[in-house]
């Protein structure tokens, strides 16, 4: 089976290296570094030749369009690439895996013919009205060249308030090629087939419309891809689709063990009972220095 990484990192090189260790030896992996970010320590300590850094880089503006910039463009490095691709991996860079390679490629051969793209339409009365709320709210992305990224975000936010104060607001849909589209959301790290990866870029590209609608919306990088392949009969019959009320982003994210609430939990030692009870098949984020002995206790166990 060949299988593809796409990896974002912005920080933490040693960790970085850890999580391409651990993951398939023949597998190929697209490394997006954020363009804020020194590439020098992530190049020399990592220097396989199956390890692809991106050279166009993004300079990452958490919760904006740039996000999904930087995905698309991993996209796209899978796609082109010489080697055709049976999954595609989303991960971030502070992940790791819980499983084998070996239980990992098992498992995945009993998926043929799935997607573990997992999302919930947002659009429908099911869903909270505090959560709708935070996508029905216009949230304006500057991003001038000759403006730095304090003066941008300020004028984000001033143009953000100016239409709140005007009761200007999204709706939770649009039209693409004639055809009603409804917003979904699920989570950035996700496996999916070459093929569906590649219908979702090709949409992104051809259909200025999608962008248009996500360039000021919340959270594009839990939205955009869903709303893809979701708006889609042909892939959302092979996704995995949540129904009823919004469940919390953990329950979206179909492969990794996350502990979202009240901010993303930094695991350790103490979690590797959890972790191996969870059932998941990476887990996230492992920081160097804080990580190291449950990184050693995972690496034994496999």
């Amino acid at each position: 089976m060949n299988i593809a990484y796409l990896i974002s990192a912005h920080t933490d090189a040693p960790q970085l290296k850890r999580l391409i260790e651990a993951l398939h030896p023949d597998a190929h992996f697209f490394v997006h570094i954020d363009k804020k970010s020194d590439m020098m320590p992530f190049t020399t300590l990592i220097r396989q030749e199956n390890v692809h850094f991106l050279s166009d880089r993004i300079n990452v503006r958490w919760g904006t369009i740039l996000e999904v910039d930087y995905q698309m463009a991993l996209i796209k490095a899978a796609i082109d690439f010489p080697v055709p691709f049976d999954r595609i991996f989303f991960l971030s860079g502070m992940d790791y895996p819980l499983w084998s390679n070996e239980r990992i490629t098992a498992w995945l051969e009993e998926q043929r013919g799935k997607e573990l793209l997992c999302g919930i339409c947002m659009d429908t009365d099911a869903i909270n009205p505090q959560q709708r709320d935070l996508y029905q709210w216009s949230r304006p992305f500057f991003h001038i060249g000759a403006l730095n990224n304090q003066w941008n975000q300020r004028l984000s936010i001033l143009c953000r308030k100016t239409k709140a104060l005007l009761g200007m607001r999204k709706k939770l849909h649009f039209t693409v090629d004639g055809r009603t589209w409804h917003l979904y959301k699920g989570s950035a790290w996700w496996c999916i087939s070459q093929d569906l990866a590649s219908y979702i870029y090709n949409m992104y590209v051809c259909k200025p419309e999608i962008r248009c609608y996500f360039v000021d919306s919340f959270g594009q990088a839990e939205t955009i891809i869903q709303t893809i392949a979701f708006n889609t009969p042909e892939w959302a019959s092979k996704c995995l689709l949540v129904e009823g009320a919004y469940p919390g982003l953990a329950a979206l994210t179909p492969l990794h063990f996350i502990i979202y609430e009240p901010v993303i939990k930094v695991m350790d030692e103490m979690d590797y009972g959890t972790l191996m009870t969870s059932g998941r098949m990476f887990t996230r984020k492992l920081i160097s220095g804080k990580s190291d002995k449950l990184v050693e206790r995972l690496h034994g166990r496999k």
